[in-house]
């Protein structure tokens, strides 16, 4: 049992045209220090790749995956670079010698086809505990290769397990598969907060002292959205991947407790006043000096100060732009998006500064050059504030509906269920039966169903199970099919090797279809239900 790891890293380009990337050493030699610290990684092997061209890097690939690894063995693949998306929708990257055509494009023949890698290495090698973390643009484009048909299932030593965690794949992305991902402070916004993740220990949320795959992503999504919150980092798994324990972190440390207990506490960059109470006392609690505790709160706080000096200069820019041309013209209203972008801010960030400077004129947010440099983004299925919770039973949604839009997903899981008890016509606390559910009113199970798409970015949903449902073979009969029931628990994790979860995972890093739960461990009501799902078209 060892733990390998590749870190390649790009920041030099032989084509003109290709933007250098200064901050990608910076980079890869701080997660080259965490992954070889016996205390943090304990990693047996990293070797640091940086600027290779594409023959290089493939085949330093194939080594890693084909050549150092055995079953038990963990390897770890991360790319730090630039990333591109071709028509057809597989990412490659950019290498050392990458050219451009004279249309102002990759030449894929000079690239690194991120699929053939996927197919041709991981997918054939020894090792069953693999993770890949890509900090590139348009990385999320990875994962829609991935097929868990593709991992040989075996059974798993319960001693390896507990040391290294379950066998599978994890990707994690610093962007979707439509998105760009740019530097910020000289190195990637996504790698900056895996580091300080992995470095203090803070993503060990269940406090156990390792530092699982998804633990750390879901660290470091939160905090990227808090700077940056046009960003959208992704974790994607096969079987059970995110279960995989990259790191050990410290139990006990007084400053690591302190630190996460203000992570808890902060809401939107600040600490209410029941908070602060808190605050002091723990840190009395743990005979923390009151510096060392500033010193810990100013950085949790820094990505919200990031994103507020984003605020301050966009508004600024408008402020000046304002200044020579009372009426923005075409071309200013271009460059005040393009800033905007570069800023890594949602449009509905630089609303409140449009409404109050310039309320009478809009910046068009599908103008030529934003069609060009990032693709127009999915409709939102249900717009903010304005859910449609029109119902046949007259049912109060509004609960479920803040829930999921606070994220709190435990407690929407409980709430679903009481809300389709009610629309039955029962009690809480009593059952559901699958004849109930073949029934269910059909506006009240899609609005249920859209309230979950739109609040997890359509990664949960009843409408989401249906699809891995009727894609592993099952029908929507109302019948029990036992290979489709297993394959469908298989995908959206609720069970390892055909053994039930003891827990559900209430957090964005589960698979995609891990909630709602209702149906989790009963195959029957989960044929009702899905079979419902499709006659009422969710």
């Amino acid at each position: 049992m060892a733990k390998y790891a590749l870190l390649i890293g790009v920041s030099e380009y032989q084509s003109q045209e290709i933007n250098q990337l200064p901050g990608v050493v910076k980079d890869i030699q701080a997660m080259q220090l965490i992954l070889q610290n016996p205390e943090i990684g304990g990693f047996y092997e990293v070797k640091f790749l940086l600027n290779p061209d594409s023959i290089t890097m493939q085949s330093e690939i194939e080594q890693l995956f084909m050549e150092r690894c055995q079953k038990d063995d963990i390897v770890m693949l991360y790319f730090s670079g630039h990333g591109y998306r071709h028509e057809d929708g597989n990412l490659f990257f950019i290498a050392h010698n990458t050219q451009i055509n004279p249309e102002g494009l990759p030449r894929i023949a000079t690239a690194v086809d991120a699929k053939f890698i996927h197919e041709r290495y991981m997918s054939r090698s020894r090792s069953r505990r693999q993770v890949l973390i890509l900090d590139c643009c348009f990385s999320g484009a990875f994962a829609e290769s991935m097929s868990a048909k593709k991992l040989v299932s075996l059974s798993i030593n319960d001693e390896i397990a507990q040391q290294l965690g379950g066998e599978g794949r994890a990707v994690l992305t610093s962007s979707t598969a439509t998105q760009q991902s740019f530097e910020d402070s000289g190195g990637g916004v996504y790698t900056r907060y895996l580091i300080e993740g992995l470095e203090t220990g803070v993503a060990d949320t269940d406090n156990d002292g390792v530092i699982t795959v998804a633990e750390l992503h879901e660290y470091a999504k939160r905090k990227v959205q808090e700077a940056r919150p046009a960003m959208k980092p992704e974790i994607f798994a096969v079987r059970e991947g995110y279960t995989i324990r990259l790191a050990k972190a410290p139990i006990g440390d007084p400053q690591l407790e302190y630190r996460k207990e203000v992570e808890e506490l902060i809401r939107n960059g600040c600490v209410s006043v029941v908070g602060r109470r808190i605050l002091n006392r723990r840190r009395n609690e743990l005979r923390l000096q009151s510096e060392v505790a500033a010193a810990i709160e100013e950085e949790v706080l820094k990505p919200f100060r990031e994103f507020e000096e984003s605020l301050r200069e966009y508004e600024q820019a408008l402020v000046e732009a304002l200044e020579e041309e009372p009426v923005l013209n075409n071309w200013t209203r271009k460059e005040l998006k393009r800033l905007q972008q570069l800023l890594k801010l949602r449009d509905e960030d630089i609303a409140p500064i449009h409404q109050s400077l310039i309320p009478s004129q809009s910046i068009s947010t599908t103008d030529a050059i934003s069609q060009q440099q990032t693709p127009t983004p999915t409709p939102r299925l249900i717009p903010p504030y304005e859910d449609d919770l029109s119902l046949e039973k007259g049912i109060d949604y509004t609960k479920l509906r803040d829930l999921l839009k606070a994220g709190e997903w435990k407690q929407a899981d409980s709430e679903t269920y009481v809300v389709m008890l009610e629309a039955l016509g029962r009690r809480e606390n009593d059952w559901i039966g699958g004849e109930e559910l073949l029934n269910f009113p059909c506006p009240d199970l899609r609005t249920i169903d859209r309230l979950w798409l739109e609040y997890s970015d359509r990664r949960f949903g009843f409408s989401v199970q249906k699809e891995i449902y009727l894609s592993v073979g099952g029908k929507a009969d109302g019948q029990y099919d036992e290979e489709a029931w297993r394959m469908l628990c298989d995908r959206v994790g609720w069970t390892v090797n055909n053994r039930y979860y003891t827990q559900l995972i209430f957090n964005t890093s589960a698979s995609s279809g891990h909630l709602p739960s209702i149906t989790s461990r009963d195959w029957w009501l989960a044929a009702c239900l899905l079979s419902r799902v499709v006659t009422c078209q969710a």
